[in-house]
């Protein structure tokens, strides 16, 4: 039963981002307590005169590599890639959960969505195109992000965040936030960060079974390794 909740909680994360690309960032006033105390303090991501587009990552079996973003992810064991077809039944359970019917379409795409199948755990990578959201931070984004999620408490899912605080994953700098959701009485792990580059807003999400998940995402995401830089 937990490992259902936690995808459809997954899900909920997902369908967030849709919503998130609907609204004005800069404008977002949603108050987020712990996360929209630290706006202030958070990374800026200012956006560059010359912009190099950015380079979706690819899998070479089980290593996945992103040069835009200078890092390199081995599959862990247990854990497997999910498929087009899982990827689109998460998306639609995730409408059905929180409601959001609104669709991502051609701006969006998924760099990579793994799972542990025993366990529950997932981690997924989008990018979203910038042309749909205008001038905008990636602090910014987090922000209005962390208040849509919040805004599902009338499906029934409450949400305890911690602050925004910067960090770097691979050899990109990215603000994130983690806390824990609650549904039908489970409580789940959630971590996104979010990150510009060339163009794409880049957001990792993560989720897993309350204090079990938290120790296997996190122990996923430190694996991330650098790519050497030229």
């Amino acid at each position: 039963m937990k490992k259902l909740i936690v995808g459809l909680l997954m899900t909920a994360m997902i369908c967030s981002l849709a919503a998130c690309g609907g609204k004005n960032q800069s404008s977002a006033g949603t108050d987020t307590s712990a996360v929209g105390e630290t706006a202030e303090n958070a990374d800026s991501s200012a956006s560059s005169e010359d912009v190099v587009a950015y380079q979706a990552g690819t899998w070479d079996g089980v290593t996945y590599t992103n040069t835009s973003l200078g890092m390199c992810l081995t599959l862990p064991d247990g854990w497997q890639i999910g498929t087009q077809e899982q990827i689109d039944a998460v998306e639609s359970a995730g409408q059905q959960v929180t409601g959001n019917t609104d669709n991502m379409g051609d701006t969006s795409s998924y760099e990579f969505y793994i799972y542990n199948p025993n366990t529950g755990s997932t981690i997924a990578m989008m990018t979203e195109d910038l042309t749909m959201f205008g001038e905008v931070t990636a602090q910014e984004y987090a922000n209005t992000l962390a208040g849509q999620l919040m805004s599902y408490s009338d499906q029934g899912i409450t949400y305890n965040f911690n602050g925004i605080t910067d960090s770097v994953i691979g050899t990109s700098p990215f603000v994130s936030f983690a806390g824990m959701a609650e549904y039908q009485g489970s409580y789940i792990y959630q971590y996104y960060a979010v990150t510009e580059n060339g163009g794409r807003m880049i957001t990792i999400i993560a989720t897993g079974p309350a204090e079990a998940g938290q120790a296997e995402c996190e122990a996923v995401l430190s694996s991330i390794q650098p790519l050497p830089q030229n």
